[in-house]
């Protein structure tokens, strides 16, 4: 596959992605809500602010066939689990009390990442792109979920319906 097809097909399916969970006028269903301590937060947010640097290398990198570039920014990204971080016991307390949805999508973004760099040390551009754009689609899920007031162009996946 052509690296500007390969582009293309990114950008399609980061709209695609984005305009799915913005589409509806419907009201939505209550945010779930993380409650986590303040200085929890601001772990969370640097490691955010991370993961957006590395997603914006890969968009990058793609275009160019900069596999080492993919392989080391989606390995960083697999890598970047708050939970491993020096934490205060009261911040490992805060941690047990996440919902399940959150972690079993936290989870998924780890294993997407890992399977991302997988195949751009394989240099398998059409992989590269489709694992790519699984990783975002993890973003978008918990984002609709768990990050509405920060996003506020998502709503709900409950009130979601599933759209091609």
């Amino acid at each position: 596959m052509k690296p500007g097809t390969v582009a293309l097909i990114l950008v399609l399916a980061i709209v695609v992605f984005a305009t799915r969970s913005a589409s509806s006028a419907e009201p939505s269903a209550p945010v779930p809500s993380l409650q986590l301590s303040p200085d929890l937060q601001q772990l969370f947010q640097a490691e955010m602010r991370e993961l957006l640097l590395a997603t914006q290398k890969i968009a990058g990198s793609l275009p160019i066939a900069n596999w080492d570039g993919i392989a080391s920014s989606a390995m960083a990204m697999r890598d970047s689990y708050v939970l491993e971080k020096k934490l205060t016991t009261a911040q490992r307390h805060d941690l047990e009390k996440l919902p399940e949805k959150f972690k079993v999508l936290d989870e998924a973004f780890h294993v997407r990442a890992e399977k991302l760099a997988h195949a751009a040390q394989a240099k398998d551009a059409e992989a590269v792109s489709f694992q790519f754009s699984r990783l975002l689609d993890t973003c978008v899920a918990c984002h609709s979920t768990f990050a509405q007031p920060q996003f506020p162009n998502f709503r709900s996946e409950a009130g979601a319906e599933h759209r091609h």
